[in-house]
């Protein structure tokens, strides 16, 4: 299976994480234009460095690619973060970080940008939702797990307004990842995590990037509205 993705103009999210690092570095591989953002890292040519929660930024950075490029023919809405915070604990504020950042600007982003590939008649959206979202969290907190089920619905509606202009929005949901997302997590809790694991491991953020660039690309042309499991059988 061949990847074409030279000169492809791809926007990346949470792309100094583990997931979007790894992405970012296998599509500039593949000679895709990648263009990134994070809450961190250095800004340069290629990287945007912000909050995509904020309306303004996203406006700006998407304008300037499209300034320089023309075109835009992936979005990968990859940032995220993940908190176990239990039920009891969680305060209206964190409730509302959480799905600013998890699905709020999921929505924003793409909303910024299917008119784009609407009028190109062609683009593919990937968004990453979750195992939690779609069995409850395991250890994750109740927000996480619901800004991820929110994700994967969101990923549907959206398909069925870009399928008929030829562009495709589905969703890849990893299980538990050998990222800095497990770090903190008690022994007790990883080996309950672990017995959870059928294939007896955690995944690697290349088996996620692997899923995210086959989606991405136009080998999956007909592909779209769909939510693919990465997690070594933890759901099936």
């Amino acid at each position: 299976m061949y990847l074409d993705f030279k000169n492809k103009v791809i926007i990346v999210t949470g792309a100094a994480g583990g997931i979007g690092g790894t992405l970012a570095k296998e599509l500039r591989k593949s000679e895709a234009k990648v263009y990134g953002t994070d809450i961190s890292g250095e800004a340069n040519d290629y990287f945007f460095r912000g909050d995509i929660t904020d309306q303004t930024f996203i406006n700006n950075m998407v304008d300037e690619i499209m300034k320089k490029e023309g075109r835009i023919d992936a979005l990968i809405n990859n940032a995220g973060i993940y908190l176990r915070t239990p039920v009891k604990d969680i305060s209206k504020q964190e409730w509302e970080k959480l799905m600013d950042i998890n699905l709020t600007s999921v929505f924003l982003l793409t909303q910024k940008v299917i008119g784009i590939m609407i009028d190109q008649k062609s683009g593919s959206i990937v968004s990453l939702a979750s195992v939690a979202g779609k069995v409850g969290g395991l250890i994750a907190g109740a927000h996480y797990a619901a800004s991820k089920a929110a994700v994967e619905c969101l990923t549907k509606s959206l398909a069925k307004l870009g399928a008929p202009h030829g562009v495709r929005i589905n969703a890849v949901a990893p299980g538990i990842i050998d990222t800095s997302m497990q770090d903190g997590v008690p022994p007790e809790q990883m080996d309950f995590l672990m017995k959870n694991i059928p294939m007896g491991r955690l995944g690697t953020p290349h088996e996620v990037a692997n899923t995210i660039m086959f989606l991405a690309s136009d080998v999956s042309s007909y592909i779209t509205g769909q939510n693919i499991s990465v997690n070594g059988g933890t759901y099936m």
